[in-house]
């Protein structure tokens, strides 16, 4: 019995630990802005990226490319924010009535 509990309190210990390479997890979302009018390509950046990262996310570089007609291209690299249990569990929205 004392070694399987060992064993879960290291799995469980290893879950806390950090990736190593993050670069790994680097990755770019683009839109297109037109020259003039209204520029939604932030919201669309954002929901782009809201639909990969769950746990919000890191703009690193913003790059700016011409394309036809005047267009331009905006194509962001993101990192998504680390995965924390203690980020997202809050003991206090649980009540004993919704637990039983």
């Amino acid at each position: 019995m004392r070694p399987w509990v060992a064993i879960l309190i290291l799995a469980g210990l290893s879950a806390c630990g950090t990736i190593g390479d993050d670069s790994r997890y680097r990755f770019g979302v683009s839109a297109d802005r037109p020259p003039s009018g209204p520029m939604p390509t932030d919201r669309t950046l954002d929901w782009k990226a809201n639909q990969i990262c769950t746990q919000g996310y890191q703009v690193l570089q913003r790059d700016t490319l011409h394309g036809e007609g005047g267009e331009r291209i905006i194509d962001d690299h993101l990192q998504c924010s680390p995965y924390s249990p203690l980020q997202t569990f809050d003991p206090n929205t649980y009540s004993l009535a919704t637990m039983f």
